[in-house]
């Protein structure tokens, strides 16, 4: 999760993460966007985010899972991940999810290793504008253990303050081309959530002109982090589906899912941004698309919640 200079070898991962965006118009200036990863954060406790999940994908030729995506689980059957983790669409039958897991090299302790039934992306979503970037996955099975906890879902008017401290949480690369070493530990970083007007006012700085407007950060989306930080904080491939987390009155709430951040390519080498904050889909904005197909989570008792 250190940030620093990565290696020569960056660009051509670079082809393999970055997506249409707003930044594609700007090549003047270098600036690429990419999925989600943990960058300046620090080893999480056993325990301590009993909903985060880890979507991994079967890989045919090595004949084993590879870790794609975070994930958030907010019942015993459903989990709230990112739409762009699983484009272009495959048969859910290629997943399963990792639920309970600390360390991913060896899992540890031992995680419950749940199929997937069906994967639902928003309908709307569009891999262009980011607008959307959220999906639904149905276990084929309810989990039943006694670490595993959902995380609460918000409600549609709840409000999460600019300035308040969250946290991130996954196992991504530490940086684009190094990933996190074995045991691989689930990191965890505190961000403070930054106004969409503030958000939009960084991001304008990149390419006013771009066809998508000066409004690039919606109102469906929500940005935390650092900017003018010396060194990178923030999240970039890896990490993408994962939670953005915030206490209020002793209940944990769902408010984001990770979704993009800006990384900088100079003269060949691609290092993440520290001027740009991540930005998340707002769960908040669609919480009758998820109670539709979830029906009646809502948040949890404060007993149930392990902070």
């Amino acid at each position: 999760m250190m940030g620093g200079l990565c290696s020569q070898l960056a660009a051509l991962l670079l082809l393999l993460v970055v997506l249409p965006s707003p930044a594609h118009g700007a090549e003047e200036s270098q600036d690429q966007t990419v999925f989600s990863r943990i960058i300046g954060g620090q080893d999480a406790q056993k325990g301590r985010w009993p909903w985060q999940v880890s979507v991994q994908k079967y890989d045919d030729k090595k004949h084993e899972y590879d870790h794609i995506c975070g994930g958030s689980l907010i019942s015993a059957q459903w989990v709230v991940s990112a739409a762009h983790c699983f484009h272009p669409p495959v048969s859910p039958a290629q997943y399963r999810v990792v639920l309970g897991a600390h360390q991913l090299l060896p899992l540890s302790p031992k995680p419950v290793l749940a199929e997937v039934q069906k994967i639902i992306p928003h309908p709307r979503y569009n891999r262009t504008s980011f607008v959307a970037d959220v999906a639904l996955v149905r276990l084929k099975e309810p989990v039943k253990s006694t670490f595993i906890r959902p995380i609460s879902l918000p409600g549609a008017s709840h409000q999460f303050r600019v300035g308040k401290k969250c946290w991130v949480t996954g196992w991504g690369n530490v940086e684009v081309t190094k990933p996190l070493q074995p045991p691989q530990t689930l990191q965890q970083l505190a961000v403070p959530i930054i106004s969409t007007a503030d958000c939009n006012k960084r991001y304008n700085t990149l390419n006013p002109r771009s066809p998508l407007g000066p409004e690039r950060i919606k109102t469906s989306m929500i940005c935390a982090g650092y900017m003018d930080m010396g060194s990178p904080k923030g999240f970039c491939k890896g990490d993408s589906g994962g939670p953005l987390a915030c206490e209020q009155g002793g209940t944990w709430y769902l408010a984001g899912v990770v979704s993009w951040f800006l990384t900088r390519k100079v003269s060949g080498i691609v290092c993440s941004h520290p001027k740009f904050p991540g930005v998340f889909t707002r769960v908040t904005a669609y919480d009758s698309w998820i109670q539709e197909h979830v029906k009646g989570v809502g948040p949890l008792p404060a007993l149930l919640q392990l902070h």
